[in-house]
């Protein structure tokens, strides 16, 4: 087996390792190919949303393991379930939840991007007019002048945050989503049911 730093080695315990591809791979064993899809919708096959428990462990797997690794998704299913048709509907339907995943996750990037210029025109037209309006002297004006420099601060504190937090995490969810697109769906069918 490839030999991984000891600090990574926790992921050759949890997931095994394809020496031939250089990728981990991400187990699920299956009754029915129905079971990735999700039970409410009414969608033919390939249109249809994954069930969320299959999604949540296969976003969870991708998740715990670095990204600079590939990884590959094999389904389990007994013998008697071979369908090359479900097959491809199958992947066709993972290929369409994870692709329209991705136009989302880089909408709410752009989103984001719009609100860190708003907030970047506010925070700087605030603390203006607070640094060089000098207003007659008074309660309610000096007030008024703290209240904008403190808006000035709130709003440039918000900027920070969507660059370096928020858009920072909705990146790493873009590069798990393309991951999750970019990687090889095997069936294995067996005549037992894994446990």
């Amino acid at each position: 087996m490839k030999r991984i730093r000891s600090n990574e080695k926790f992921y050759q315990d949890l997931y095994r390792y394809d020496e031939s591809d250089g990728s981990y791979i991400v187990e699920v064993s299956l009754d029915e190919y129905e079971d990735v899809y999700d039970e409410w919708d009414p969608s033919p096959f390939k249109k249809r949303d994954i069930e969320d428990e299959f999604d949540d462990f296969i976003w969870d797997s991708a998740n715990d393991i670095p990204l600079k690794y590939k990884i590959k998704i094999v389904l389990y299913l007994p013998m008697a379930q071979k369908n090359k048709g479900k097959e491809k509907a199958l992947r066709e339907a993972y290929d369409n939840f994870y692709s329209f995943r991705l136009i989302r996750a880089y909408k709410t990037q752009k989103n984001i991007q719009k609100k860190i210029l708003t907030y970047l025109m506010m925070s700087l037209t605030f603390l203006y007019i607070g640094y060089f309006y000098s207003a007659e002297s008074g309660i309610v004006m000096s007030v008024l002048k703290e209240g904008i420099f403190i808006g000035g601060w709130v709003f440039l504190w918000e900027v920070f945050t969507l660059i370096f937090i928020t858009l920072g995490e909705e990146r790493k969810v873009s590069k798990i989503v393309k991951r999750l697109l970019d990687s090889k769906i095997c069936f294995i069918y067996t005549d037992e049911t894994r446990n």
